[in-house]
């Protein structure tokens, strides 16, 4: 059989060829890290991989989502705060009020401090975030959940169901509470009058009640009377005051919550990350030694092309 110079030519070049693929493709993955580069490198750790970085994105976005829900609870948890010392301090004018040596001078700049600390409740209860929504709005959040009504009164305007944030897979959570629950809903615990009259449910309200008594003369209401509200405005004062203590509580729970799903989620990243690192990250030790037994070959390669094609004939003849 003879072999005709091309075919020797072109035999050669194809062993340059394959072994200069060979000798780029361990260049590739030393420079990426990565022993998959492409998936023909490797097909089933490819798909495989595929999933891993999928169940990965997922697990990152409840991340994202437990990062708004923790900003959400955490806003509600401060302005309750702050609710809980506007509270505090119209408990103390109302001790004040209730003293019978009061004058009607002295009740009236009891009600002015009382009208601010009302109107700084009702700024509280419209509080928004830093994208403009208003906390206490639930589902309704574009809007401000209280308004006044023509009277002057302070009314709910707002959503009574509160927005929900997927934070896990199989978890729900309510991202706070809506102003319904914080302002206007009774409580399971509510005390009653000595009388048995239920409680009143409605904060302010109570704080309409109480500045509408501060303010009246002798012969519009009596001292008896004027008694009998600041009664009832003290003990709704401390039904509102154990509500938003409940509420505080609920919201620190939910925010110890997203603590543990964290450290979960933490460590179940460490775990897919882990699966995708020996599905397609490299070993340099082997790469190394891959990478110069590639280099010998394209070498040796080179060099035989080069000795082949310099035979000739005419070399041998005298």
């Amino acid at each position: 059989m003879r072999i005709s110079t091309v075919t020797i030519f072109d035999q050669n070049v194809s062993s340059m060829n394959r072994q200069q693929a060979e000798f780029m493709k361990v260049g590739q993955q030393m420079s990426t890290g990565r022993r998959v580069v492409n998936p023909s490198d490797d097909p089933q750790a490819a798909a495989r991989a595929v999933g891993v970085g999928q169940s990965i994105a997922v697990t990152q976005q409840y991340t994202d989502a437990r990062v708004s829900a923790r900003n959400s609870l955490s806003q509600q948890e401060s302005v309750l705060n702050s609710v809980g010392d506007m509270l505090t301090r119209a408990k103390t004018l109302m001790v004040q009020a209730s003293n019978g040596t009061l004058s009607e001078t002295d009740r009236i700049s009891v009600s002015s401090e009382m009208e601010g600390v009302y109107e700084a409740l009702v700024g509280l209860a419209n509080t928004t975030d830093g994208t403009g929504r208003y906390v206490f709005g639930g589902y309704r959040d574009g809007e401000a959940p209280f308004t006044r009504a023509a009277d002057g009164t302070v009314q709910f305007e707002g959503s009574t169901e509160m927005r929900q944030e997927r934070v896990d897979g199989d978890r729900l959570m309510e991202v706070g509470h809506t102003g319904n629950d914080i302002f206007l809903t009774a409580l399971s615990n509510a005390r009653p009058a000595v009388d048995g009259t239920p409680a009143n449910t409605n904060l302010f309200a109570s704080f309409e009640n109480a500045i509408a008594a501060l303010r009246a003369d002798e012969g519009t209401l009596s001292d008896a009377d004027r008694k009998d509200v600041f009664s009832n405005v003290m003990r709704e004062f401390d039904n509102a005051q154990d509500n938003t203590l409940t509420k505080r509580a609920s919201l620190g729970a939910r925010l110890n919550e997203l603590d543990t799903l964290d450290l979960v989620a933490g460590n179940r990243t460490l775990g897919y990350e882990q699966q995708l690192s020996d599905l397609v990250d490299l070993d340099y030790v082997q790469a190394a030694s891959d990478y110069s037994l590639r280099m010998v070959g394209l070498q040796a390669a080179q060099k035989a092309f080069v000795d082949i094609k310099g035979l000739s004939l005419f070399n041998y003849l005298r």
